[in-house]
């Protein structure tokens, strides 16, 4: 427990300044922009996300879990083999698909934007792509080499690049600005990640790297991977583009701005312990495949830390929405207001799936990886996009919160009868309380009236964290190097 809370605490600080930037920068767009701008943006985001699963075969996991097991066992002659293949392969295809999409930029635009008019985004989509896909392997090689304070340093360059990049831009260039900037920040990320693996891994593992190294099998076991990971991240990234260009198409970018604000929240407000679960958790398991006990203890403590800290986290932030949005955006953004209860529901829904999925990549449950992303986010797509006329944007986050709950159900079956996994009794009551008590809490703060929508949730989540004390106690003394 004591590792883990102390590697979560150092990723929780990365994300608290990375949030911190990013509000200031969302600050700065949501200003300058709008709904209007900030709903194109989030687009252009969600494509070049499409194009980066698809230049990396969806195998950045995969890659991940590679340089992990050869770090674990010292072995210097894999990683000094897969480190040139995979990135001749992912660099290779992410040059191709940025060419293929400048190319076809008028066509692009018109089915993400609804307007060939902004071809010019596309443009800069694909010469960011060229960038993110090696800032995405060297962020994966200090990952699986468990370099966590590397991670931040470049995390935080990056974030500080881009906040600077998109304050100067967005002011002078607009829309085009704000994507511009995004793509100096890939570049810079790309520059200061090579310097960091080279002084945080290759030269103390005295590592030879070689062009000429790329390794026939190493691109097979990365293309393995990929088979199913290519799918699955696919349909997560072509369903998010999918379901904001039908938002757009239906009410107007106004109101995928609105969404992004509810969106933004789950995915970086709230990412603190996803990230945790994918830049400590899974390159942990992969050290652990021969000790199931020691796997399912670590599913059991992120499972505890989901519970009993973004439970009142979500709540909290949904009772004072009034305060927060019009700070990290402006007013007209409470708009997004009916969307932040569902979205963030299944926010908390997601993290209990994810604190038992760390351990589906290092296993290889390929299989099962694709089936449940496939389940999970065509559901969410199909769903929102059923809902969508009837009842508008909301339609998307309570498709979100839906499509977590299912997804939740399958996985946790899957787990139980497959793998043998056993909820610890401990987590089981704190489940029984935790869930229902949630819901009731959730569905009070969407209200509109002081006392019940605000007064009485804060109360209860007060009680919450004094029943939980013993949690959060032990919590501090692992951060302190006690326990």
């Amino acid at each position: 427990m004591s590792e883990l809370v102390r590697s979560v605490g150092l990723l929780s600080g990365q994300q608290l300044i990375l949030m911190l930037i990013g509000a200031t920068r969302t600050k700065i767009v949501a200003t300058l922009l709008g709904p209007g701008g900030m709903g194109l943006l989030a687009q252009a985001v969600a494509l070049q996300d499409v194009f980066r699963q698809a230049s990396m075969l969806g195998a950045g996991n995969g890659f991940l879990k590679l340089v992990a097991e050869g770090a674990g066992r010292d072995d210097r002659s894999m990683l000094e083999r897969l480190i040139p293949s995979a990135f001749a392969l992912f660099g290779g295809l992410a040059l191709v698909l940025g060419i293929g999409c400048a190319a076809g930029a008028p066509w692009l635009a018109r089915l993400a934007f609804h307007d060939e008019g902004q071809a010019g985004l596309i443009v800069l989509v694909a010469a960011g792509l060229i960038f993110a896909v090696p800032a995405a392997l060297l962020q994966r090689m200090l990952a699986g080499t468990l370099q966590f304070r590397a991670c931040t340093q470049l995390a935080v360059a990056d974030a500080l690049v881009g906040l600077v990049a998109m304050a100067s831009l967005v002011w002078l260039l607009g829309l085009t600005g704000a994507v511009a900037a995004l793509v100096i920040a890939e570049v810079a990320t790309v520059v200061i990640g090579a310097t960091l693996v080279w002084r945080r891994v290759v030269r103390p593992r005295s590592i030879v790297l070689r062009p000429a190294a790329v390794d026939a099998a190493i691109v097979r076991r990365l293309v393995r991977l990929a088979g199913a990971l290519a799918l699955a991240s696919l349909t997560a990234a072509g369903a998010a583009l999918v379901v904001r260009g039908a938002i757009i198409g239906h009410f107007g970018a106004e109101a995928n701005g609105y969404y992004q604000v509810a969106w933004q929240v789950g995915q970086n407000y709230l990412g603190i312990l996803g990230a945790s679960l994918w830049t400590y958790g899974m390159p942990k398991v992969a050290t652990k495949l021969h000790d199931p006990p020691a796997i399912q203890a670590l599913q059991d403590e992120f499972l505890r830390l989901a519970l009993a800290v973004l439970a009142p986290a979500i709540v909290v932030l949904l009772c004072t929405r009034d305060v927060w949005v019009p700070v990290l955006y402006t007013p007209a953004f409470l708009a997004a207001a009916p969307m932040l209860c569902w979205q963030l529901g299944g926010e908390l829904i997601a993290m209990l799936r994810q604190s038992m999925n760390i351990s589906l990549l290092p296993r290889e449950r390929l299989g099962f990886l694709l089936f449940q992303a496939v389940f999970y986010w065509a559901g969410w797509a199909v769903l929102a996009l059923l809902l969508l006329p009837r009842l508008g944007a909301t339609a998307v986050a309570l498709a979100y919160c839906a499509a977590n709950a299912a997804a939740l159900v399958v996985t946790f079956a899957y787990h139980h009868r497959v793998l043998g996994y056993r909820v610890r009794a401990d987590n089981a009551r704190l489940l029984a309380v935790t869930l229902p008590g949630f819901a009731v809490v959730v569905l009070l703060a969407s209200g509109v009236n002081g006392v019940t929508a605000r007064a009485v949730p804060l109360a209860l989540v007060a009680g919450w964290i004094a029943w939980n004390r013993r949690i959060y106690l032990d919590t501090f003394a692992s951060l302190r190097g006690r326990a």
